[in-house]
């Protein structure tokens, strides 16, 4: 079975953040690849932003903070096959 998982939200609701948390959570991004993000966060004054940065990945968009292309990731569980994607929240970047 394929899920769909899609965070949707206002600009700096956490729809990165969380979506970096899942992606965390079920294996899809390491420690190690996580304390790295935390570092490179810091150095740009965005600690607390690190986890947005597994769905985040291009260099405008750590910049800036805000999502700018829609984050795609994707994992399996013992039944189901999950798809996350994260929408853009600052009505500039909003399709």
């Amino acid at each position: 079975e394929h899920v769909n998982i899609i965070f949707i939200g206002h600009v700096d609701a956490g729809k990165s953040t969380i979506g970096g948390h899942v992606m965390y959570l079920t294996g899809q991004v390491d420690k190690r690849t996580l304390e790295k993000y935390e570092r490179e966060a810091k150095e740009k004054n965005r600690e607390t932003w690190y986890l947005s940065w597994a769905l985040d990945t291009n260099q405008e968009e750590r910049d800036k903070g805000k999502t700018v292309e829609v984050g795609r990731a994707a994992f399996d569980t013992d039944t189901k096959h999950f798809t996350l994607l994260d929408a853009p929240g600052h009505k500039s970047f909003v399709p």
